[in-house]
């Protein structure tokens, strides 16, 4: 083949390896040149259809353990379309698998057929969600001693950290119910349209969770996640909704504050 660039050497054979069909050993591609037959007798395009061949089964499996909500809403074989299509469009960038997904959400969100379906693009948010907190560092628990010691005046300029293996997914269905049935290998039905704010995190013994929270604390939520000082996310979120008046409001803040911590979702107040 001459000599080449390892730029070019590598092109081959990723242009090879992510070849979505069966190499023809008939016609083997450029790429096949770069090796050598087998003592085995294998040719260089048969070595080199193994590598292609457990390019897609690994990266194929992988994907498919998780995003299991996605795979049950697009059905067996439009989901093995997909994953083909994700694939070639966002082929893979390190050699971590728990990242290869992504990009999925996105690719969801803007590719035809998958584009027209929103339940598509919820049950993808959500599947990402659960492998970014089970991927995420842990955090130390909260100190509620450093709670319990501040001024009442002080809280305002509190700033709220959330654990990082926690995270806030914004849906048109009620997706977390859909993947626990799934999960379950119960009989499930596509769920009716209902917005929904859902919290999905690590405990602190390894297992994922998702619940629904109320969509005002989940505005109030991302305010904090934001890096808002909780007065002004309070007053903000408040403001959005002049509906609420302001001892019901506070008293909800309170009461989601508690549930918060119980669930050990706040890991640190900055006070």
């Amino acid at each position: 083949m001459g000599s080449l660039r390892l730029d070019e050497v590598q092109a081959l054979l990723v242009g090879a390896v992510m070849h979505p069909a069966q190499l023809d050993a008939d016609a083997a591609p450029p790429a096949s040149a770069l090796l050598r037959p087998s003592a085995r007798g294998m040719t260089r395009a048969s070595r080199l259809e193994v590598y292609r061949e457990q390019f897609w089964i690994r990266h194929l499996a992988s994907l498919t353990e998780d995003f299991s909500t996605l795979r049950w809403v697009v059905g067996e074989r439009a989901f093995d379309e997909l994953l083909r299509g994700y694939l070639q469009a966002y082929p893979p960038r390190g050699w971590n698998l728990q990242r290869l997904g992504a990009d999925v959400p996105e690719f969801v969100a803007s590719s035809a057929p998958w584009s027209a379906d929103p339940l598509a693009g919820d049950a993808a948010l959500l599947d990402w969600a659960f492998m970014e907190v089970f991927d995420a560092p842990d955090a130390p628990p909260l100190d509620l001693r450093v709670v319990a010691a501040a001024p009442p005046d002080a809280w305002p300029q509190a700033r709220i950290a959330f654990l990082p293996a926690l995270r806030r997914v914004v849906t048109g269905h009620a997706v977390h119910e859909l993947r626990a049935a799934v999960k379950k290998g119960e009989e499930c039905q596509r769920p009716l349209a209902a917005p929904t704010h859902a919290v999905v995190w690590r405990d602190a013994a390894c297992f994922l969770h998702a619940v629904a929270v109320d969509p005002v604390a989940g505005e109030l939520m991302r305010a904090l996640l934001d890096g808002t000082r909780l007065g002004e996310a309070c007053a903000s979120v408040a403001a959005a909704h002049p509906a609420v008046d302001a001892e019901t409001f506070d008293a909800n803040v309170g009461q989601w504050f508690q549930q918060w911590t119980a669930n050990g979702w706040v890991c640190a107040v900055d006070i």
